[in-house]
């Protein structure tokens, strides 16, 4: 009974995905393919998703459980391959699917199309504008990522093609356009998005839905404001009070996952109060706020982030900021918002009396903060703002927009770095390659052509130097610490350290104790160690400790000393060596760091 019931369970998902799936603009496509179950597992592995071929046949797994959203992007990339043109056979097979794969991928991601599974997880890859053809020479040329193969195999079944060729029936039948279906889906979306900014907006139950001050706001943003202009078609409007009341918003918020902002009809806002509002809000979600937030207090952060948008906005002149009140202060132009985070956070009690749109004491910014850098909506949320301050800026100057906006979406444009390429930074700063010398101790082969005059042979670095190329670590071993962070930060410092030629590793356990390991190879850190402590954090233990070696003549007397931790130490930390922080993404420290902090992902 308990299998059955799986089994319903699944077709039911699947179903639900399947209609999800069949959404502007690939509503032409999905109506003309025919979508079956490969129950006896010629064309899809058993641990498969699915396999598709040109004329339009999808076969699927009868029986994988998965979420109606993971269903719905697994189906998009057949639909999008097919109207791409790309489900044709190409060797080398497995390259040219992947490539093709990813491209659909792409679109699916930046038309908001379903979700991604965690079987189908793979690592990011830069692909080029012009497609599919530079990405599939790249591979044929470099070689492609391993886990790319594993994604592909995923995704079809071991042993299995993801483009199937076109089945032999009796009979002619003919093919639809795939491509023309696909743009013909575009247009139409291209159509409602225009119907939509010129305020004849139609609602889903196909009635006319009233044009209120902050749709006519909405479409004055697309009109005449360049800079917010694409954010502002892609959001929904909502002006339900009973959601505003449920939300406790006194006047507006926004979920940048589920692109949706809400402005309460209750407030009273006239046309240019509204403009004001909905681009506050838009500029909260293209200047990435909210994963931007790196694990300091919601409230105190969003707060921060509005006395700086409340501030460019007015500088524009863009409407009019409502009379309700608002976080503006001209004595904080200039400042970052994270220095007037710290300004906030010094008085907490005030701070708290503060209201954003939202409320007193309350976030305007909903939904779930997520722990990687950006996720896939704010990843669009920043190529439109972009693309906005890039039509400002075509007649030459920046015009209007204030000097420190303009920096700030131009940072965000610059795609982050990751934290292990900042940590080999890190290592070339400190460790820099020996100087080679030359010396007639030890001939070197003399040429052919000139055998009879001697050349210097390279020697090796001094005893000494090389005994000078040492650094420490202090690895916070509490209860609260990820095994597979250790993991990731050791493994990362242990190859960078043989890479650059590291003599030996002083490593300190700490938990609410400090354990001195000794001076250890740096190859020995890739080996299983075992780890001490594994209680309560005091990491100036583990400092102190450090500092007694160097006392004794045991270690340099500036370090340098990595600490890695997980943020949850003391408040505060005196360290007199060269040092940085490994710290988890979304974590935070409880002070001020002096050294550099790299977040680990």
């Amino acid at each position: 009974m308990r299998r059955k019931a799986t089994e319903s369970a699944a077709r039911l998902n699947f179903q639900q995905g399947l209609m999800l799936a069949q959404q502007p603009p690939l509503d032409a496509i999905a109506g003309s393919v025919h979508v079956r179950f490969d129950d006896q597992h010629r064309q899809v592995g058993p641990k498969g998703w699915l396999a598709f071929s040109p004329d339009g046949a999808v076969w699927t797994h009868p029986k994988r459980l998965a979420a109606p959203k993971e269903w719905a992007r697994v189906l998009a990339l057949a639909y999008v391959c097919l109207g791409f043109g790309l489900v044709r056979q190409r060797e080398p097979r497995t390259l040219w699917e992947i490539a093709g794969l990813l491209v659909a991928e792409r679109f699916c991601q930046e038309a908001g199309i379903g979700a991604v599974s965690e079987d189908l997880l793979h690592p990011d890859v830069e692909i080029p504008v012009s497609g599919e053809e530079p990405l599939f020479r790249a591979f044929v040329a470099d070689g492609c990522d391993p886990a790319l193969l594993v994604w592909r195999e995923a995704l079809c079944g071991k042993g299995m093609t993801v483009f199937l060729p076109a089945e032999e029936r009796a009979g002619t039948r003919r093919i639809p356009d795939w491509r023309g279906l696909l743009a013909d889906g575009i247009a139409r979306g291209v159509g409602q998005a225009i119907e939509k900014a010129s305020g004849r907006i139609v609602a889903t139950s196909g009635t006319t839905r009233k044009l209120t001050a902050a749709l006519k706001a909405q479409r004055r943003l697309v009109n005449s404001h360049p800079l917010l202009g694409a954010l502002a078609i892609g959001f929904d409007l909502e002006e339900d009070p009973r959601v505003c009341q449920l939300h406790d918003i006194r006047v507006a918020a926004i979920d940048v996952g589920s692109r949706t902002i809400w402005i309460n009809p209750a407030a009273g806002l006239s046309e240019a109060e509204c403009l004001f509002v909905f681009a506050h809000e838009l500029l909260h979600a293209g200047l990435n706020h909210a994963s931007r937030r790196r694990g300091r207090d919601p409230f105190l952060w969003n707060a921060a982030c509005d006395f700086i948008i409340n501030g460019w906005l007015i500088e524009m002149g863009v409407g009019s900021p409502p009379t309700l009140g608002l976080l503006h202060d001209t004595e904080l132009a200039g400042c970052s918002a994270e220095e007037i985070y710290d300004r906030l956070a010094r008085d907490l009690r005030r701070a708290r009396k503060l209201a954003t749109l939202r409320g007193t004491g309350l976030p305007d910014l909903l939904g779930k903060e997520e722990g990687g850098i950006f996720v896939d909506a704010e990843a669009y949320c920043r190529r439109a703002l972009w693309q906005g301050m890039e039509r400002c800026l075509m007649g030459g100057g920046r015009g209007t927009l204030p000097a420190g906006l303009v920096e700030e979406i131009r940072s965000l444009a610059q795609p982050p770095i990751p934290w292990d390429v900042r940590l080999a930074y890190w290592f070339d700063e400190h460790f820099p390659p020996p100087e080679l010398r030359r010396g007639y101790a030890r001939p070197s082969r003399r040429q052919a052509s000139t055998p009879d005059i001697p050349r210097p042979s390279i020697l090796k670095p001094p005893e000494e130097e090389r005994r000078a190329r040492v650094f420490g670590v202090v690895l916070d071993t509490s209860g609260s610490m990820e095994p597979r962070l250790l993991g990731k930060a050791i493994g990362a410092i242990a190859s960078y350290a043989q890479a650059r030629e590291v003599f030996a590793v002083r490593l300190v356990y700490c938990d609410a104790a400090a354990y001195d390991a000794g001076w250890l190879p740096p190859e020995s850190l890739l080996e299983r160690i075992a780890v001490k402590g594994r209680g309560g954090t005091v990491l100036q233990r583990g400092v102190d400790c450090l500092r007694d070696a160097a006392r004794r003549d045991d270690f340099p007397k500036r370090g340098p000393v990595l600490l890695i931790t997980d943020g949850y130490c003391e408040p505060q930390l005196s360290i007199d060596f060269e040092h940085a922080f490994l710290v988890p993404e979304g974590r935070r420290l409880p002070f001020i760091p002096r050294g550099e902090v790299f977040w680990v992902r």
